[in-house]
């Protein structure tokens, strides 16, 4: 059970799309920094949709998002992602064999 961390935006990097490639049904997958952004896009929403989501909500309000992420979450059923902090951020870590940074 591997937590995969990504960090970049997917308007300039290819992190997301090839973490999917290998993902396995049991890893999850955390958003962080730039890469909150692609949830304000249908087309990763849908690609997500089947994926353990995690999101950093320090993130999400760092980058002016929380009304948008929330309305996004809330017309999700069930629900699209979890948002988290950095406790439980930490709590992922050590409930996953391993963490990689994409």
């Amino acid at each position: 059970m591997i937590l995969h961390q990504i960090q970049t935006s997917t308007l300039c990097d290819n992190a997301l799309n090839t973490c999917l490639r290998y993902i396995h049904p049991n890893d999850s997958i955390l958003l962080s920094g730039d890469a909150v952004n692609c949830l304000l896009q249908t087309q990763w929403q849908q690609r997500l949709a089947a994926v353990n989501l995690l999101v950093l909500q320090d993130d999400i309000q760092a980058r002016g998002l929380q009304k948008r992420i929330d309305d996004i979450a809330a017309k999700m059923q069930p629900e699209l992602f979890h948002i988290i902090d950095y406790s439980n951020f930490v709590e992922q870590s050590l409930k996953h064999n391993k963490v990689i940074t994409w």
